[in-house]
């Protein structure tokens, strides 16, 4: 059990899924990019999925800590008494043994291509490539979540919902911490002044450990 070791995780895999694509462009008709009727938008966004491949390079990073503590609007862990705050905390890990945090990106390399074709203003190469990437992000989450349940699951657990930073009471405030306790840094996540996560396509949150026997 990797408790207080970071893990890092890089390479993942990905598959682009068309659908999701046009989802995100909100084409909700249509369920690949050969069903679009505008032949030049349908090369321009199969462009900028076959770009997308060479431009994404998703990498994770976890690391579990065992709960030490539960207050009236705060979860405590092992060298962390104050990240846990607030009663959307509690309620999700206040029955929790461990909690694992993490962290993901799709790197850099999209969003600098996309400021480059904006500069050329080629601005419907830009904006597809945007879209093909926007939910990248979120795939890389739940590839590192399927990991960590993986490991949850070994071990006799039962899992939480995976919970962000900003979400409910958990205040973004935290993100300088929960980046720290999860090593993020490894995988080259940093913030800017106001807690935005840089490069841009990246997630942390929590995952709590619930119930269950180490076997």
């Amino acid at each position: 059990m990797s408790v207080n070791k970071a893990v890092v995780l890089e390479n993942i895999p990905f598959t682009i899924d068309q659908t999701r694509v046009l989802r995100e462009m909100r084409v909700s008709r249509l369920q690949s990019v050969d069903e679009i009727e505008e032949k030049p938008l349908a090369e321009s966004i199969k462009k900028a999925i076959d770009k997308a491949y060479t431009l994404i390079h998703g990498k994770g990073v976890f690391k579990t800590y065992a709960v030490t503590g539960v207050k009236e609007n705060m979860v405590s862990v092992e060298g962390a008494d104050d990240l846990f705050t607030g009663g959307a905390m509690v309620k999700l890990l206040g029955n929790c043994d461990f909690a694992t945090l993490m962290a993901c990106t799709i790197g850099s390399d999209l969003e600098t291509e996309v400021e480059r074709l904006q500069g050329l203003d080629e601005i419907m190469d830009a904006y597809n490539l945007e879209m093909v990437g926007g939910w990248m992000a979120d795939y890389m989450a739940d590839r590192v979540d399927e990991r960590i349940e993986r490991e949850i699951v070994k071990l006799g657990y039962g899992r939480s919902m995976r919970y962000s930073p900003g979400y409910g009471d958990w205040s973004l405030e935290k993100q300088p911490a929960v980046l720290k306790f999860a090593e993020a840094d490894r995988i080259g996540i940093s913030l800017t002044d106001s807690n935005i996560m840089i490069p841009r396509k990246s997630v942390s949150a929590v995952i709590g450990w619930v119930g269950g026997e180490i076997a």
